[in-house]
C-alpha cells in the first residue's frame, strides 16, 4: 500500500475515531448527570415535607379545638348550673363563653381549611408519587441504553486506536509529519478529494504534473490553494 493509500485510511480513520470519541464523551456526560433525578426526588420530598407540616398544623388545631370545646362546656356548665348566683360572677361567665365561642368559630375554620389543604396536598403527593415512579422507570432504562452504547463506542474506539497505530506505523516520518501537521492546521482534514484536476475543497485548478503525480499515487503531494495532501477521488 502506497503513502497515499495509507494517508487516505488514516484519515477516515481518524473521522471516525473523531466522530465516536465526541458521542463517547456525550454519553458519558449523560451517564455522569443525575440533575434531572435529584431535581424530581427534590421536588417530591419538598411536597411530601409540606403535606407532613400541614397534617401536623391539622393535628394540633384539631386538639386545640377540643380543649376550647372542653372550656366552653365548663363555662356554660358553671353558668348554668345554679351554683354561682354573683351577677357579677355570672356576667363574666357570660362574656368569657363568648369569646371562647368566638375562638372556637375562627378555629373551626382554621381546620376546615386545612382539612382541604391535607386533601389537595395528598392527591397530589400521590400524582407525584407516581410520576416520579415512572420517571426513575424510564431512567433507568435510558441509563441502561446509555451504558451498552457507552461500553460500544468503548470498544470501537479501542479498535480504532489499535488500526491508527498500524497504520501509522507504516507511514515514513516526512509523510506522517505533514499530515499530523495538516490535520492540527485544517480542522481534522488534512487530506482533499481531488477530482478531474480540482481539489473538491478549495475548488482549485491542480497543475497537471501534480495532478498525474496523484493519479499515479506516486507521492504526496499538496494542493496549492488549501495546502492539503490530494488524493484521486
Amino acid at each position: 500500500m502506497s503513502p497515499l493509500e495509507l494517508l487516505v485510511r488514516l484519515q477516515g480513520v481518524n473521522r471516525d475515531w473523531d466522530e465516536k470519541a465526541q458521542l463517547y464523551e456525550s454519553v458519558k456526560k449523560q451517564l455522569a448527570d443525575q440533575s434531572e433525578l435529584v431535581s424530581r426526588r427534590a421536588t417530591h420530598g419538598r411536597l411530601a415535607d409540606e403535606l407532613s407540616a400541614t397534617r401536623g398544623g391539622l393535628r394540633d388545631s384539631e386538639l386545640a379545638l377540643d380543649s376550647l370545646h372542653e372550656r366552653a362546656r365548663k363555662v356554660e356548665a358553671e353558668l348554668y348550673g345554679g351554683h354561682i348566683r354573683s351577677p357579677k360572677e355570672l356576667e363574666n361567665l357570660r362574656k368569657d363563653g363568648e369569646q371562647l365561642r368566638g375562638r372556637i368559630s375562627q378555629l373551626e375554620d382554621q381546620v376546615l381549611l386545612a382539612m382541604t389543604q391535607v386533601d389537595e396536598l395528598e392527591e397530589a403527593a400521590r400524582q407525584g408519587e407516581q410520576e416520579l415512579r415512572a420517571f426513575e422507570a424510564e431512567w433507568q432504562e435510558m441509563r441502561r441504553s446509555l451504558a451498552t452504547q457507552h461500553e460500544a463506542l468503548r470498544t470501537s474506539l479501542r479498535q480504532l486506536q489499535q488500526v491508527r497505530a498500524e497504520l501509522r506505523g507504516q507511514l515514513g516520518r516526512a509523510e506522517l509529519g505533514l499530515y499530523d501537521e495538516l490535520r492540527a492546521k485544517k480542522a481534522g482534514m488534512a487530506l482533499s478529494p481531488m477530482k478531474h484536476g480540482i481539489c473538491q475543497t478549495c475548488r482549485v485548478t491542480v497543475p497537471t504534473y501534480k495532478a498525474q503525480v496523484v493519479e499515479s499515487r506516486r507521492a504526496v503531494v499538496t494542493c496549492e490553494g488549501c495546502g492539503r495532501i490530494l488524493y484521486g477521488g
